[in-house]
């Protein structure tokens, strides 16, 4: 199966070089991938309606002979028409930029065709806006996925791909875990899950649960294993920290005590270092909880003792955030922070290096440049990795794997404002001890949040502007980076809010832009030039911009209650009220609006995290997975907990081998 699933998208017919980039630009760089891109929902399409008994706004399949044909305008703008009939009534067909249709063999006069598209009354008479069509000799009859956009092609479009890709499956393909979980839990081979899932032969959501959970299963599986094998290795001898020196004086210079929450975390992390045995550790604080302030003692401790710590942060924004933070509080103590990222300049880049080859330098933040081969540590004692689920499960600890063959291992300690229920991050951290920190730090005050509807713009707009007069900055969240059907794309909105707000340099971000280029943008509206940033859930973690205080998030009722709880987070980080809008798209159910409700009530992350659990349930697909999810392809955090537990339970007895390693990814180098 995965040697089937590694082949190059240019094996599947009628994906060229330039489809194939496009495609390589989202992620999808194999057929195994594409395959990943699953349905969004299933259209019924087993009946041909009679054009007489169509319903308004409603879609619906026909089927009729072409009685005309002609075409109006000129060039890109020229628009088709035709008009079809069957032994009940007419209806017209329109086509917008479509004169390559005229010249179509299959649309002459008398031909049968099959159309599908949503009828709509226009003086009388049926009509339908570019409807899909076909030779009815090549209609079948059944259940249809219907696809979300992807990388601005079509769901039709990546439909067609996807069928291609399937008939290239070869029959006998199969998975190393298919017998066991066959046998052992009856559930399809996962040839069988892709097939039922992509070619339903009915809309039965027992059977495409069923399916659904034997495909995460083979992504949780592999991981669960991992997160075993890594608990293994992290049960050894550690770097005893004797001096507690520096971080007693930084409790003395802290600008307020540490809260109940703070305080508990210290004292686990402490105890680990001066234990004797490697500390691995995952710190879960709730956003704004003041993470920084206790992985700044334990890098005291750490310089205080005569050894060197290092940070490692998804981006350089954040990287370079964390460096100021770190330098405020530690430099009154005669310690100097190093700041390493991709875009430090050669020069200054090989005299941070050989100043941590030597121990001139103590602490250290950095990106993934912290990870490259040239960078060695002189005696590295305690790693740091912070939004630890934006690393790949080798990245977290590579940083603490930097260490001389004679030294012993170093300490790792992880971070994270992701809330995750301690059940559920007991299963997907298996390899860590785990502490959580719940509460605010003093002065800071409550994200006041509001749930409103899509026809409340002009009140919205208005609010916005009162935002923009005081210089505060505001975040424009949108669910997806292309164009979909609904058009809700960052493009699209950058382009809106321009007109509205000319003078506030509106700007876009997503996650397929180069990592200098967010820096950049994010640097813009750091500095003020950008006061609205339109941007993907690619700022739900650790961009920290004290002047932003209004968060307004589009069609909200797709996103988790954790998801949205840290966007949130984003805004009111200062002494200044902080403002949340979700907008509730039009078609949001009554107890989709229900649950966003829990977010005006509470400000608890875990409390949050738990009910998004308790509503979704296990399985119950509401939303999309968020790209990001601790770094899964499939599993939903909120949507599969109970899945997750089970295998965390009744973990089998597998050795995975590395073609399947390496298509889950469960060492990716990211999961941005």
């Amino acid at each position: 199966m995965y040697q089937y699933m590694a082949l190059p998208l240019s094996a599947v017919k009628g994906i060229g070089p330039s489809l194939e980039k496009r495609l390589h630009g989202r992620g999808i760089d194999c057929i195994g991938n594409l395959l990943l891109h699953l349905p969004l929902n299933y259209i019924d399409d087993r009946r041909v309606s009679p054009i007489s008994l169509l319903r308004e706004g409603e879609s619906g399949r026909i089927e009729g002979r072409i009685i005309s044909k002609e075409a109006r305008g000129y060039g890109k703008d020229r628009q088709v028409w035709i008009r079809l009939a069957d032994d009940h009534g007419q209806i017209r067909l329109n086509f917008f930029h479509a004169g390559f249709m005229m010249g179509d063999a299959r649309l002459t006069e008398g031909r049968l065709i099959s159309v599908r598209g949503v009828a709509e009354r226009w003086q009388g008479q049926w009509q339908m806006t570019h409807p899909e069509w076909c030779v009815a000799e090549a209609f079948e009859p059944g259940y249809q996925p219907h696809y979300g956009a992807l990388a601005g092609l079509s769901g039709k479009r990546i439909g067609t791909m996807i069928r291609q890709a399937l008939l290239m499956l070869p029959a006998t393909a199969t998975s190393p875990l298919d017998h066991i979980l066959m046998t052992q839990y009856r559930m399809p081979s996962l040839r069988q899950a892709l097939l039922q899932l992509h070619q339903p032969h009915a809309a039965d959501s027992d059977m495409l649960r069923h399916a659904s959970s034997r495909l995460k299963s083979e992504e949780i599986i592999l991981y669960l294993l991992l997160m075993l094998d890594k608990k293994r290795q992290a049960d050894c001898p550690g770097i005893l920290l004797a001096s507690q020196r520096l971080s007693s004086e930084l409790l003395e210079q802290l600008p307020f005590p540490l809260t109940d929450a703070q305080q508990s975390a210290w004292q686990d992390i402490s105890a680990d270092m001066t234990s004797g045995r490697r500390m691995h550790r995952l710190l879960q604080g709730d956003v704004g909880a003041g993470k920084t302030w206790v992985a700044a003692l334990a890098m005291a401790s750490v310089a205080g003792s005569g050894y060197q710590a290092a940070l490692l942060a998804p981006t350089s924004v954040l990287a370079s955030q964390h460096a100021i933070t770190l330098r405020e509080l530690l430099m009154p103590l005669g310690l100097d922070v190093a700041l390493l990222t991709g875009s430090t300049r050669a020069a200054e880049r090989r005299k941070i290096l050989a100043a941590l080859a030597s121990g001139k330098i103590s602490l250290v933040v950095g990106t993934h440049a912290l990870l490259t081969d040239d960078v060695c540590f002189d005696h590295l004692a305690l790693a740091l990795v912070d939004e630890q689920h934006r690393f790949g499960v080798r990245q977290r600890w590579a940083l603490a794997e930097k260490r001389k063959p004679d030294h012993q291992a170093v300490h790792l300690l992880a971070m994270t404002a992701t809330p995750i229920p301690r059940t559920l991050a007991l299963a997907l951290y298996g390899d860590m001890d785990l502490s959580m920190m719940r509460g605010m730090p003093p002065g800071r005050k409550p994200i006041e949040t509001r749930v409103i509807s899509a026809d409340k713009m002009r009140p919205l707009a208005d609010g916005m502007q009162r935002m923009l007069d005081v210089d505060g900055r505001i975040y424009w969240i949108v669910p997806r980076i292309d164009e979909d059907d609904d058009g809700i794309s960052v493009d699209q909105r950058v382009e809106l809010l321009k007109g509205y707000f000319p003078a506030a340099g509106v700007l876009g971000l997503h996650g397929r832009m180069k990592a200098s280029v967010k820096d950049e943008v994010l640097q813009a509206f750091a500095s003020g030039a950008c006061k609205i940033l339109v941007s993907t859930t690619v700022v739900e973690v650790g961009v920290n911009i004290p002047e932003a205080r209004l968060m307004i998030v589009e069609q909200a009722e797709s996103y988790g209650l954790a998801q949205l709880h840290q966007l949130r987070g984003r805004v009111g980080r200062s002494s200044e009220q902080g403002y949340c809008m979700l907008i509730a798209g039009k078609q949001a159910s009554q107890s989709s609006l229900g649950r966003l409700q829990q977010l005006v009530r509470s400000h608890d992350g875990l409390e949050l995290a738990e009910a998004d659990l308790a509503m979704r349930g296990s399985g119950d697909a509401i939303g999309t997975r968020q790209h990001g999810d601790a770094g899964f392809r499939l599993i939903n955090l909120a949507g599969d907990g109970e899945l997750i537990r089970q295998w965390y339970e009744h973990l089998p007895d597998f050795a995975a081998d590395e073609a399947m390693l390496r298509f889950w990814r469960p060492f990716a180098d990211s999961a941005d």
